[in-house]
């Protein structure tokens, strides 16, 4: 088949940029893309994108419109904060483009609506960055579960912290953490991979409470050079988030999920994920909050009946993959899967974005 032209938008080249790391490393050598067209703030800043990752051909933007009439361009990525999203894919959409968008989808469930429903009108493909659900880790998870190893499930957990708000601050880079308005920060974010992730190994939620708390009503912002600002801002956005729900199995099983932010417990991972069945539980720990980056720390199945503990390997597929930024590798899959899979099956489109939009603005409602 032939290459899917890309265009991307917020490709930089500093090489801490997301964009970068994770999107760019796969695309640049997948026999399934091609980057055809690039687009920053400026023409300047989006030719330097191209010089500096010789992307001979491309074709610099300076505007999101400009982008989406581009002829030569099938698939349209955007790599821009969260509150962006929804002015940036729009042209796209208007033009009938695929386009790849982050999690979150939009700045709200009511802005991922719109789109996902302005991209049904136009038939357009498309594709959110819920990576956890090609994850190496989480699809392990998945098939342990459908093999019957376990038995019968009765009760998943999961508990991880995000490892930051230390000192009562917000990271320079991440300050906007702190404002609901923008859409991005530890609970759309962070909550929002994690939940997803969990679901698709072992079954969504059918019934759910959830509850947040926003106990850092005022935060200071730790500058680059680790000082820290005399000013506080205000946050909006919950620090502790909490829910218990049923799983549609049969039969039904309890789940319970808690992520919190502040500091890690030193020397402990960041996050634990549990499976408990009638014959055995299964147990991994990662060293970040969630599994949608990097594979599992370990992966342990206690077998009941037999009472031992064994290791569970975990295949990522090969040096194609793990030569990749560890931001880079579940992205890359879920580009594959796009080009190869089935929508709802092999990755997540823009219908299945809204439910998950609609699930995280209902913390919203409980915070306290």
């Amino acid at each position: 088949m032939a290459p899917i032209k890309v265009g991307i938008l917020g490709l930089s080249t500093k090489p801490s940029a997301w964009a970068t790391l994770a999107h760019y490393p796969y695309l640049k050598t997948s026999e399934y893309y091609k980057i055809v067209a690039v687009c920053n703030s400026s023409l300047q800043s989006s030719q330097a994108a191209i010089d500096h990752f010789n992307l001979t051909g491309a074709k610099a933007h300076d505007s999101w419109e400009s982008l989406a009439q581009d002829p030569d361009v099938d698939l349209i990525v955007v790599s821009t904060r969260a509150d962006t999203h929804y002015d940036v894919a729009k042209p796209a959409l208007l033009a009938g483009k695929s386009v790849f968008v982050e999690w979150p989808l939009g700045a709200n469930a009511s802005q991922a609506k719109e789109m996902s429903e302005l991209a049904e009108r136009n038939g357009c493909r498309t594709i959110v960055g819920l990576q956890g659900r090609v994850a190496p880790s989480v699809l392990t998870v998945k098939q342990v579960v459908d093999s019957g190893r376990l038995g019968e499930i009765h009760s998943v957990s999961y508990q991880g912290t995000t490892n930051v708000w230390q000192d009562n601050a917000a990271g320079e880079r991440y300050h906007y953490f702190m404002d609901r308005k923008v859409g991005g920060n530890l609970l759309t974010i962070y909550g929002g991979h994690i939940i997803d992730s969990i679901t698709c190994a072992v079954g969504d939620l059918e019934s759910w409470q959830t509850l947040a708390g926003n106990f850092r009503k005022t935060m200071k912002v730790k500058r680059a050079d680790g000082t820290l600002s005399e000013e506080k801002w205000q946050k909006d956005t919950p620090d502790q988030m909490m829910l218990v729900g049923r799983l549609k199995r049969d039969p039904p099983a309890m789940f319970n999920f808690h992520l919190r932010a502040g500091d890690k417990f030193a020397g402990q991972p960041g996050s634990v994920w549990r499976v408990y069945g009638t014959k055995a539980e299964l147990q991994m720990t990662f060293k970040s909050a969630g599994p949608q980056i990097g594979v599992a720390e370990s992966m342990k199945i206690c077998d009941f009946g037999q009472g031992t503990v064994e290791d569970v390997t975990i295949d990522e597929g090969g040096e194609r993959w793990t030569s990749l930024p560890d931001q880079g590798q579940n992205i890359g899959r879920l580009y594959e899967a796009f080009a190869t899979g089935k929508a709802g099956v092999d990755y997540a489109d823009w219908e299945h974005a809204v439910r998950r939009h609609e699930m995280i603005d209902g913390f919203y409602n409980t915070m306290v």
